[in-house]
């Protein structure tokens, strides 16, 4: 018969042992899965897939210069999957978009969505987002458009279109 505190040093290692592999069984499901608001680094820190695409990508300097001209404060609310191909290729294009185009009065945010269409805060649920990535563009609080799932051209043009449709400021 052991002593008593055997035993318990021993529960207390195994206990510990399972906690670390139950975190480590939940970070990788969260690597998996990126969900709620999350940051382009994390977005691009997925997998070298998405890195790659993103440097592979040479978006269309026309439409780069037309988003950069942006006159208006707007938002650009980006829905993704990080488990959806499309997002796999649109996004990382957006990441290269925007580092060319650096928009100073664009406000750029991201949500990872689970394959539901949800994620933590509900906000896909209030941006009626039925596909991913869905790309809507706003100011002054209203939609003025949104470009889902797959471009109508390429993703700068479409999204050069939407910024050229924002009403330029009062002078």
């Amino acid at each position: 018969m052991m002593p008593d505190g055997e035993i318990t040093v021993s529960s207390q290692r195994r206990n510990v042992g399972l906690l670390i592999l139950f975190a480590a069984v939940s970070t990788v499901a969260a690597d998996d899965v990126l969900l709620g608001r999350v940051r382009p680094d994390a977005i691009l820190s997925i997998s070298e897939e998405w890195r790659a695409t993103r440097d592979a990508y040479e978006p269309s300097e026309t439409d780069v210069r037309r988003i950069s001209s942006l006159q208006v404060r707007a938002t650009l609310d980006v829905y993704f999957g990080s488990w959806c191909s499309d997002s796999r290729r649109e996004v990382p294009h957006l990441l290269k978009i925007l580092d060319r185009s650096a928009p100073r009065r664009l406000k750029v945010r991201f949500y990872g969505l689970d394959r539901t269409k949800k994620e933590p805060t509900r906000l896909a649920r209030r941006g009626a987002i039925e596909r991913v990535p869905t790309f809507v563009l706003m100011t002054g609080g209203q939609e003025v458009g949104r470009i889902v799932e797959t471009p109508q051209t390429s993703l700068e043009h479409d999204l050069a279109v939407l910024i050229e449709g924002v009403a330029s400021p009062p002078t």
